[in-house]
């Protein structure tokens, strides 16, 4: 049973399960698949037969990085003819995968043709995938609607999406540059980026964090194309917060993996830690 279940982890892409306990036994729960490019992707998680995560993410299946819309979506958070374009596709935790993640709730997965624009930094307008665990209810991020402040946000929700959330439960290198974004929420950036960095590498991955009404919304690894087709294999760690406003199981980092045996790439986070309110 453990050998199976080991394998099962290993074909999803998750962390090496080497450090549990012999006798602990781990499943892996999924959400339905969404359409994909060539393929699909579903979210999952990794947890121990008594609960405890070990990973959730999403899994793209072989086909899932070919044939993706090259051109924006005419369809997606508009406002007066004109549109942010991106793709998005909504994943569901339920039942004891909700439990075991908590206070992960769901996950929306975004895909972006043509990157970000104004006013997000210049390198981030690479094709790419923003991949959004939720901690904000979905009704609450799904009623932001358009307008014409921040990122074609209505500007009362701009006014809730942009309040400061207080510092001690976002780590010292992210500020707010008021992306704030229609039914998504405002995005808060790591400044020591290295590729916001004078002189800076290209573009393939960082980690953002989320706000809503004062509040962490959402952990977000964004993920160039490029980087997820390069078959990598490689965790970076999340900055942490001093404290934390809900208690629950929050990640310690964010890995992209591909598995060749199976031809999936995954993007999770992982390496989940229990805190404490405050």
């Amino acid at each position: 049973m453990i050998a199976r279940t080991l394998a099962l982890a290993a074909a999803l892409g998750v962390a090496s399960l080497a450090w549990q306990p012999a006798q602990a036994q781990v499943h892996v729960v999924s959400t339905k698949t969404e359409k994909v490019g060539k393929g699909s992707a579903n979210a999952y998680v990794t947890m121990t037969n008594k609960g405890v995560p070990i990973a959730l993410g999403v899994s793209f299946n072989k086909g899932a990085l070919d044939g993706l819309p090259t051109d924006m979506n005419p369809t997606n958070r508009c406002f007066n003819g004109k549109c942010l374009g991106d793709y998005d596709y909504d994943f569901a935790l339920q039942g004891e995968a909700a439990k075991a993640v908590s206070p992960f709730a769901w996950i929306m997965l975004n895909w972006n043709p043509h990157g970000h624009g104004q006013p997000a930094p210049p390198p981030w307008a690479e094709p790419h995938f923003d991949i959004h665990f939720y901690i904000a209810d979905r009704a609450a991020i799904r009623g932001l609607k358009t307008g014409t402040c921040g990122e074609m946000i209505d500007c009362e929700d701009f006014k809730r999406a942009t309040k400061p959330v207080p510092g001690a439960y976002t780590h010292g290198d992210y500020i707010s540059v008021d992306a704030a974004v229609p039914a998504m929420g405002n995005h808060l950036i790591d400044t020591k980026s290295p590729e916001l960095q004078p002189g800076g590498p290209k573009f393939t991955a960082t980690f953002i964090y989320g706000a809503l009404d004062g509040h962490v919304a959402f952990y977000e690894p964004m993920i160039t194309l490029a980087y997820l087709r390069s078959n990598p294999n490689k965790c970076e760690t999340i900055k942490q917060p001093a404290a934390f406003e809900f208690a629950g199981h929050y990640p310690t980092k964010y890995c992209v993996r591909h598995t060749a045996r199976t031809g999936k790439t995954t993007v999770s986070i992982e390496g989940f830690v229990k805190r404490t309110k405050g």
